[in-house]
């Protein structure tokens, strides 16, 4: 998926130095998240935190500035070659190749487990479900699941799936074994936030308070009953 992706956007699409459109989407995506953390209930300093399809661990360096401590923090992902840039960036960090719905983890072993546009990236919803029920049993009772993820399908593309929120109620049995805490808005939709980032960024947060349905990513709390 990620090749494929890059193939068609080149590999600097998502560079904050590089390329103005994604600046404000950036800073969209992690307001939204730290909003998000806001309403948890959470001892930082002790404070486990796990990122599901954690990558090269971007999503794992938003919790370090936020005051996690390195040796709390883990994150799988399927890729060993992205596990490896992460081992390099973040050698305190607990990370492990494998697959997010069968994980070496204890039951219950965190307070946050996180995920941050997978979803809308998985080719089957059978995975989708098994990575879901992971992370519930992964979350210990009372812990929270964070979810960050795009709630619209991609025009025209077979790929992306939105993560609305029926299908988070369905994935995450909402209002059984999770309830639902918050929805945090973050990014526009990819069209109108990289132009608005690039040529008229001072009214990205203006269209985004204004314009409900321009949001595409959404950022959302459930809590492990």
């Amino acid at each position: 998926m990620y090749s494929r992706y890059y193939d068609e956007h080149s590999r600097d699409r998502n560079d904050l130095l590089g390329n103005p459109e994604v600046t404000f989407q950036a800073f969209a995506i992690e307001r939204a998240n730290i909003r998000a953390l806001q309403r948890m209930k959470l001892d930082r300093d002790n404070a486990r935190v796990l990122d599901v399809g954690c990558g090269s661990g971007a999503g794992i360096f938003q919790f370090l500035r936020l005051g996690f401590k390195p040796q709390q923090l883990a994150g799988v992902d399927l890729s060993p070659e992205r596990i490896a840039d992460a081992k390099v960036s973040l050698p305190n960090v607990d990370l492990r190749c494998e697959s997010g719905d069968a994980t070496t983890f204890a039951d219950g072993a965190f307070d946050i487990v996180f995920e941050g546009t997978m979803f809308v990236l998985l080719p089957t919803e059978e995975m989708a479900r098994g990575i879901a029920r992971e992370m519930i049993r992964l979350t210990k009772p009372g812990g929270y699941l964070m979810l960050t993820d795009w709630r619209y399908s991609k025009p025209g593309s077979d790929v992306y799936k939105a993560m609305t929120q029926k299908r988070i109620a369905q994935l995450f049995d909402v209002g059984g074994a999770t309830r639902l805490i918050a929805r945090e808005k973050g990014a526009l939709v990819p069209p109108l936030g990289r132009r608005l980032s690039h040529y008229a960024p001072s009214l990205y947060f203006l269209v985004q308070a204004v314009l409900p349905p321009a949001v595409g990513q959404i950022t959302t709390v459930l809590q492990k009953a």
